[in-house]
């Protein structure tokens, strides 16, 4: 008698460790499916703070970008780019032989982001690189443009000069 009530008792003692662990186990699951969920929710917030921000220190009426491109120019090695806005320098850039891949598999670059009253203005934008030789090969392009109380986009755009064998700089307005 005093056999079976022993084994008993660890029979009891067995079964509830067991079912204890698997208690355990169902509230560690739901501990981390709402640990997953939180962070889920921490990055929507985050994003939606991140565009909040840009709203407020890029209004619509005063801001501006500017982006680059390139497309595949044969004999061109992008090394660095700086723009000057209304004779204030407001950005340089130094890019690395991945970030000039990226641009020629049809990356877009913003390079600067800024407020910018309306009126006229002009930016000046120096591209600084190697030809296939090797030499130093450095561009200045500059665009005048009006600022209207919207956004303004504009593109430093490095394109092939297929006819000349060599590239082409400009400074294009997104519509």
């Amino acid at each position: 008698m005093k056999a079976i009530h022993f084994f008993t008792t660890i029979l009891l003692c067995w079964v509830s460790t067991l079912a204890s662990v698997s208690v355990n186990a169902a509230e560690q699951a739901g501990l981390d499916a709402s640990i997953e969920q939180l962070k889920s929710e921490v990055v929507e917030l985050n994003q939606e703070l991140f565009e909040l921000e840009e709203q407020l220190l890029y209004p619509a009426t005063t801001s501006i970008a500017v982006f680059v491109s390139m497309e595949e120019v044969e004999g061109f090695e992008l090394s660095s780019i700086k723009l000057n806005l209304d004779q204030k320098d407001i950005t340089s850039y130094l890019y690395s032989g991945q970030q000039v891949e990226a641009l020629r598999r049809g990356g877009i670059q913003k390079i600067f982001t800024g407020n910018l009253k309306p009126g006229m203005h002009k930016l000046i934008a120096h591209v600084q690189g190697k030809d296939q030789d090797g030499h130093p090969l450095k561009r200045t392009v500059v665009v005048e443009f009006g600022k209207a109380r919207s956004s303004k986009y504009l593109e430093v755009k490095i394109s092939n000069n297929e006819k000349q064998a060599k590239p082409d700089f400009a400074i294009v307005e997104w519509k």
